[in-house]
């Protein structure tokens, strides 16, 4: 009956000039979730990284609102500093909470910092587009979810063309993790309730599958993180928000349920 009676009121409101605020805060009423992408990411010591937020509706829908939107704070400034657009720096090895609210919906991450020869890559870039670092060799490559044609764009520094890399038969791929040694791509295909692995190839730009990919992940998936120290995969669940665990196979990237 609430909602019934917003709907009479939108025209009064409309003349009064006061509709969009409504609207906006029916929005904010919708949101059930709040998550910071990429999660719990390693980075070295003065090097930076991009956080940006997923937000997901009572629908389903996500949305990445721009960083400058959202207010970020971390816990231990003498580990990693965040600035208002979202870009947290590495001060000195050990970890920080970075914490981001939006429109009265917190969320947090945990920011490992250390030592530059034990960090392999840093990441920039949301939950569907991802650019990768490799903090060794400086080169870099970005990925792109393509829901439309069920693929995943690579795009590396040192070349002027993207290879597309096809998930078929599964479909929908809309979410992005990368492990922290960089040689892993994890790629959530919502539609087909499925994890598509691949070998990065840093030499050739290129992506391999990984053996007995793509993996089945469970009903209704929101989205994948890879754990800090790279030893697992965790999926989130619609609509209760449960959580399903995979450890990763450290020589193939393969993964396994763990039962926890």
């Amino acid at each position: 009956m609430k909602f019934k009676r917003l709907v009479r009121l939108l025209p009064v409101l409309s003349i009064l000039g006061l509709s969009g605020c409504l609207s906006s805060v029916l929005k904010d009423l919708l949101i059930t979730s709040v998550k910071i992408t990429p999660a719990n990411p390693t980075i070295a010591i003065g090097a930076t990284q991009q956080f940006s937020l997923v937000v997901t509706y009572v629908d389903g829908q996500t949305d990445h609102p721009s960083p400058s939107g959202t207010a970020w704070s971390s816990d231990n400034a003498a580990v990693a500093t965040i600035n208002k657009m979202g870009v947290a720096t590495g001060v000195a090895a050990g970890t920080a909470n970075i914490g981001g609210s939006y429109h009265g919906n917190d969320t947090e991450t945990v920011l490992t910092v250390t030592a530059p020869a034990n960090v392999a890559i840093a990441v920039r870039g949301d939950s569907r587009v991802q650019e990768v670092t490799n903090l060794r060799t400086g080169q870099q490559m970005t990925f792109a979810a393509n829901g439309l044609r069920d693929s995943v764009m690579v795009s590396p520094s040192n070349s002027r063309t993207a290879a597309e890399i096809s998930v078929l038969p599964e479909h929908g791929p809309a979410w992005l993790a990368i492990d922290p040694s960089g040689r892993y791509l994890y790629v959530l295909n919502l539609a087909s309730e499925s994890i598509s692995a691949f070998t990065i190839d840093w030499k050739t730009g290129g992506l391999q599958a990984v053996v007995s990919s793509p993996f089945p992940v469970g009903a209704k998936p929101s989205s994948i993180e890879v754990d800090s120290d790279g030893a697992g995969l965790s999926a989130a669940h619609l609509p209760g928000g449960e959580v399903s665990h995979f450890l990763i196979d450290p020589a193939t990237g393969a993964l396994t349920p763990d039962p926890q």
